[in-house]
């Protein structure tokens, strides 16, 4: 079980019927198979046009009927686990009589279902399964089809995904955001300046009860970032901040980035102005202004040039050549 602090289930549950739901494939969450047994997290019913929609995705293994199961961190995959798994997905392919009078079984079997080699089961691990990848992979028939996605081709379909072990291509970037170490950093890198937003708030959700600082320090490393944080980020790096207050503290990059953030916004403020207003602007001047570190004199500027009728009229404190 998942500890009760961790936003890692519900969040990720969520995440990803939202994700389906938005390419208008159907989705339920908590789908019930046996009376006394657990849920499937997402179940997620496909039509061939569905198929051909995923093909260059990471769940283009997908059928008619899918179970995807996502493990934690605090809920490593076991071995009993993984038997519980596939038995709930064998179970998609029965028909719920329990609650039914015998009378409507007949009626019902009219009905269509899926055959087993319709149907796939999907786990996604944050947390390497060693034994059953390793130990076991022989006995499970587990086979490597990629980094990170091992495959048992059974008449119902079994797939691990481990999320750490995933190519950083477009098409794994759906379960990137459950890695970690070195990959979920990369990840990172690429979603803050490809202002991929809905993934970096997956990151965000999931990653405030695991490691907070390392997210954010990688987010924000001054000295590779500072100038690629698109404007569209920082709402949801703002929102982090709000729910973590504790976090800036720890993170003097992220004082440091902001600090830049809005200097370079300065920046670009004055030069705008000072551009539309005069044709002709002196590249020592241009210079001078990027070059300034001090907000009041930026602001300061802004205000001669607003007033400034000549560009002779702003006092721009060039340094005296010799």
């Amino acid at each position: 079980m998942t500890s009760e602090n961790e936003p890692f289930d519900e969040t990720a549950k969520a995440f990803y019927h939202h994700l389906f739901k938005n390419w208008g494939i159907e989705v339920e969450t908590e789908r019930e198979v046996f009376s006394r047994s657990r849920t499937i997290d997402l179940v997620v019913t496909c039509s061939d046009v569905d198929r051909s929609k995923l093909q260059n995705s990471v769940f283009a293994h997908f059928q008619k009927l899918n179970a995807l199961e996502l493990k934690g961190v605090h809920d490593p995959l076991t071995v009993a686990d993984y038997n519980l798994i596939v038995m709930r997905a064998n179970g998609l392919g029965v028909k719920k009589y329990e609650s039914q009078p015998k009378s409507n079984h007949q009626e019902n079997d009219t009905q269509p279902t899926q055959l087993l080699n319709q149907i796939t089961v999907t786990i996604v691990c944050v947390t390497r399964p060693n034994k059953i990848l390793n130990q076991l992979k022989k006995e499970l028939r587990l086979v490597k089809k990629e980094p990170g996605i091992y495959h048992c081709d059974d008449v119902l379909g079994k797939w691990i995904i481990h999320p750490s072990e995933l190519d950083l291509v477009e098409k794994n970037y759906p379960l990137l955001p459950l890695a970690r170490g070195k990959k979920l950093e990369e990840f990172i890198s690429l979603c803050v300046r490809e202002g991929l937003n809905d993934y970096l708030q997956l990151i965000i959700d999931i990653g405030l009860a695991t490691d907070p600082e390392l997210i954010w320090q990688k987010i924000l490393e001054v000295k590779q970032m500072k100038h690629q944080i698109r404007e569209e980020t920082w709402p949801v790096i703002d929102q982090f901040f709000r729910e973590m207050p504790e976090a800036i503290g720890k993170l003097p990059t992220f004082q440091d980035a902001l600090a830049q953030s809005t200097l370079n916004n300065e920046h670009r403020i004055v030069l705008r102005q000072l551009n539309r207003k005069f044709t002709q602007v002196p590249k020592s001047i241009v210079q001078h202004i990027e070059t300034s570190s001090d907000i009041d004199q930026l602001d300061n500027w802004l205000d001669q040039i607003i007033l400034a009728k000549e560009l002779a009229d702003i006092d721009f404190n060039l340094p005296q050549q010799n």
